[in-house]
């Protein structure tokens, strides 16, 4: 926005222009651990409590925090079968081999 651009054109310099790509990451990185930063501090301080919210949601909004997600366990498939359990005898139909007379 602040270059009055696109996203589109933004994206497809970014693409076209590895040192405005890699200016661009650095900026994010340093915008990245200013947040984390800005969290520890209100999380292990008496701070304000709507510090510690907008901290979070920008973490989690532009850096893809995600809460009680475990290392390594972020791409794992999950199956599960439900079978049904055993039923009575009584309830098996007999088909016997022979003649239908």
């Amino acid at each position: 926005m602040a270059l009055g651009v696109a996203d589109s054109v933004l994206s497809r310099w970014l693409e076209e222009y590895p040192e405005l790509h890699a200016a661009f990451s650095e900026g994010r990185e340093k915008e990245r651990q200013t947040l984390h930063n800005a969290l520890y501090t209100a999380a292990t301080t008496q701070g304000d409590k709507g510090g510690l919210i907008a901290a979070m949601f920008l973490l989690k909004a532009r850096h893809g925090y995600q809460e009680g997600q475990q290392e390594g366990q972020a791409n794992r498939v999950s199956v599960t079968f439900n079978i049904p359990g055993a039923q009575p005898l009584d309830k098996y139909m007999v088909i016997e081999n022979g003649s239908n007379n």
